[in-house]
Order: structure tokens, then sequence, then C-alpha cells
């Protein structure tokens, strides 16, 4: 029946939605109460280092090579299917291959950080830090590596439709890390306390996901499938799409500006960009909190070919995008010059116009973030990597220039301007080609014939 069909998508919806705004809240909590007492107690230069450190290590995740978004989408068509041996097949050879690219990442950054002196490889204003940075950096590895094999767990959750699952193990997450920070930062004010509040109350919150997933669906261990390479290479080839359109997308956009910050102004401007990176953050989680279970419910709805349910989520989807940058837009103008001194300290000084070029930036990242999921539904994510790389190469020539001669503001509107002329026009144009020519009739299960009165 098509109107049971869409009565779960939309329940699916909702939930992930009504969880993921009580999860903002708890990252709410950790971002703006207690990372802020951290700043406060380590000060700028040293919460500087905090920011440079987690960016830096964490976006080794890369080398995750997006095998676990491959994964949840062939588990979600398997799911459909009723297929519990090509789930098993699939979840054994994911597993695999996500814990060997993890060691993978785990030695190749061991190997830099053991080879490479610290001056060189973040700056030579990091020079008075080396102390601080170095233990920091190997507990930032550890860490990393864990993270990257556990968050297979919200892959596989989403995949199934349980994007509300995910949400609320993420809120029990960061309340933890939050209580441990605000609890604990002034007697360990040191950075690598902060590094293990923040990441280690998330990573034991996933594996304890993982394992009543396995306990509520257990023929993906039961049936004792071996990994298949060629089940590998088919999830590392689709992962390339995932990884080169958002892992990589998050390393230049965050990573490589921070550094590039870093050696032009030194870690007092990396903490100003960390804070507002960090806005822009929570902006794109109210817009991921939507988009991983409406790419999953895209997903449904096409195969079944419910093209007029399609077309209804993806203009709200539009909407919903439009009104929250409008949101945030007047919010941070109005009051950001004023609330980050307030929850930061009085280091903190940012003036309006940078405010309303970090606006320009969240619209930008935001409608390039809300195209690439409704392409990720429509089965269209091979075509999202030309134009997102092409936007982010000329995001970054024009923003590194503008930072050199003007300053952050100019860096904002350098990476907001490629967002836009690329995959902003680009994807959308896409989507609206693909939702006019695919004309076919819906093929789920027979409809009834309608009552007449």
């Amino acid at each position: 029946m098509p109107q049971e069909s869409r009565n779960r998508r939309n329940r699916s919806i909702r939930f992930a939605v009504f969880t993921s705004l009580i999860s903002k809240g708890s990252s709410a909590a950790l971002q703006f109460i207690s990372l802020p007492l951290a700043a406060k107690v380590l000060g700028r230069e040293e919460f500087g280092i905090y920011a440079t450190i987690s960016l830096s290590v964490f976006t080794v995740a890369i080398l995750e090579l997006g095998v676990g978004p491959a994964l949840g989408r062939r588990i979600s068509e398997a799911n459909s299917r009723g297929d519990q041996k090509k789930q098993a097949q699939l979840f054994i050879s994911g597993l695999v291959l996500v814990l060997g690219l993890a060691l993978l990442g785990a030695m190749l950054a061991a190997l830099v950080v053991s080879i490479v002196p610290l001056p060189v490889l973040f700056g030579q204003k990091y020079e008075p830090y080396v102390e601080i940075m170095r233990p920091a950096l190997w507990l930032g590895i550890i860490l990393m590596a864990s993270q990257l094999v556990v968050e297979m767990t919200d892959r596989l959750r989403e995949g199934y439709m349980e994007a509300g699952v995910v949400n609320a193990w993420a809120t029990v997450g960061n309340f933890i890390g939050a209580i441990i920070i605000f609890a604990g930062v002034r007697y360990e004010p040191d950075v690598s306390f902060l590094l293990l509040a923040v990441f280690g109350p998330n990573i034991i919150a996933r594996v304890a996901s993982m394992v009543l997933l396995l306990r509520k669906r257990p023929w993906l261990i039961a049936s004792r499938e071996l990994p298949r390479r060629v089940t590998m290479i088919e999830l590392i080839r689709e992962g390339l799409s995932f990884t080169a359109t958002s892992f990589v997308v998050y390393f230049v956009d965050y990573t490589v500006c921070a550094l590039i910050v870093g050696r032009l102004s030194g870690p007092a401007d990396v903490a100003v960009f960390h804070v507002l990176m960090s806005i822009t953050t929570a902006f794109t989680g109210l817009l991921i909190m939507v988009g991983r279970p409406i790419w999953a419910a895209i997903a449904d709805a096409k195969e079944l070919n419910d093209h007029e349910w399609m077309h209804a989520v993806i203009f709200r989807y539009y909407k919903y995008l439009c009104a929250l940058s409008l949101a945030a837009s007047v919010f941070l103008i109005g009051i950001g010059p004023w609330l980050i001194p307030v929850l930061y300290g009085d280091e903190f000084l940012i003036g309006r116009p940078l405010f309303i070029c970090h606006s320009v930036l969240l619209f930008a990242m935001g409608w390039r973030l809300v195209n690439r999921y409704i392409m990720i539904g429509l089965g269209l994510i091979p075509r999202t990597v030309v134009p997102i790389l092409s936007g982010l190469t000329i995001g970054l020539v024009l923003g590194v220039a503008g930072l050199s001669m003007w300053g952050l503001w100019a860096l904002f509107v350098g990476m907001a301007t490629g967002a836009l002329l690329f995959p902003g026009l680009w994807l959308s144009r896409i989507i609206s080609r693909q939702l006019q020519g695919d004309k076919r009739p819906y093929s789920g299960p027979a409809m009834p014939e309608p009552k007449v009165s």
C-alpha cells in the first residue's frame, strides 16, 4: 500500500528529527557551556592548540574511504528485500575493511608525528607548545582509530532507517562529555584531558549501540559469513564518492583552512576560526538531522516510484534550509558580537562584519549539503563528485588569497563563493532534471480501488 509506505517513511523522519533536536541540545551543552569554560581555563593559546590537534588528527578518518555510508546504503537495499544473508555478508566485509583502514590510518598518523618535527608540521608559532602537543597528539591518534571503527554503527542504523536511535546515543555521549569537562577541567586543565572528555564518551556510546544492534539483528553474526574481497572492492569503489564529497570537504573546510590560518596568523586566530566553525558544525548538524533520514526515505520512495512523495519532501527540505539560514543569520549578526565574548572570554572579540561573512558561508555550505543528501537518496552520489570538488578548489584558492590580504572575513567569502557557484548551481539542476524526467508509475504493492460514496 503506497500510503503505508509513506506513513513509515514519515514516522522515520519525524522520530529522527525529534531525537536529533534532543541530540543538538546535548551538543549545545558541550559546545557552548563546557567548551567555553575549558577555553577560559586553558586560555586562548592552549585552546587554539586543542582546536588544531582535534581538527588535524580526526580528519585522518578520511582513510575510511566512505565505506560506512556505502555500507549503509547497501544494507538498506538488502533490508528492503528481506535478504538477511546479504546483510550479514555486507556487515562482516565492512567490519573487516573498516578495522584494516583504521589501523592503517593510525600507523600513518603515528609515523608522521614520530618523524616530522611539530613546528615543521604545524608552523613555527607552535614551537613553544611542543611539550604540550606531543602527548595530546598520541592520545588523539588512539581516539581517532577507535572512532573510525565505531562510527560504522551509525551508518548501519541509518541503513535500517534508525537515524533516531543514532541521535539518541549521540545525546548520551554528548551529555556525559559535557559533564566530564564541566566537572573536571578545573582539576585537569590540559589539552589531553579535553580531547579525552570530548571524544571518549561518544566512542563508548557507539560501542553500546553496536551491541544492541547485534542483539536485535543476530543474523548479522550468527550466519558466520566470511568477508568477501569482491564486496570489499565494491564498498571501496562506491565509498570513494562519499569520501570525496564529505570527508574531503570536511578536511579542506575545517582542517586545511585551520592549518593555513595557523601558519599565517598563529594559534590565536585559529581559536577564533574554531569557534566560528563550531557554529558552522551546529548549523550543518541541524540540516544533517533531516538529511540522514530523508535520503533513506527518498531511496525507498524511488524504489517504489512514489514521485509525488519525493517531490513534496525535497521541496520541504529546501524550505527548511532557507528558514534555518535566515534565523541563524539574524541571531548571529544580532547578538554574536556580544555573546561570544560572554561565553569564551574577552579575548574572543569578533566584529559584526565577520559574522555577516560567516552567515553567507553558512547558507552556501547548507545549500551544498542539502543537494548532496537529495542526490544520495536519488542514487546519484557519483555525479556529485566533480561539482563539489570543483567548488571546493575554487573556494579554497579564493579564500586563502583573501585571507592573506584581508583576514578571516575574506576566507569565509571565498569559501562561500566556490560552494555557491559550482555545486550550488550544478547539483540543483541535476536534481531538477531527474525529478522531471523520471515519470515511471508506482511499482509498489497494488493500490486499492478508491471507494465511491
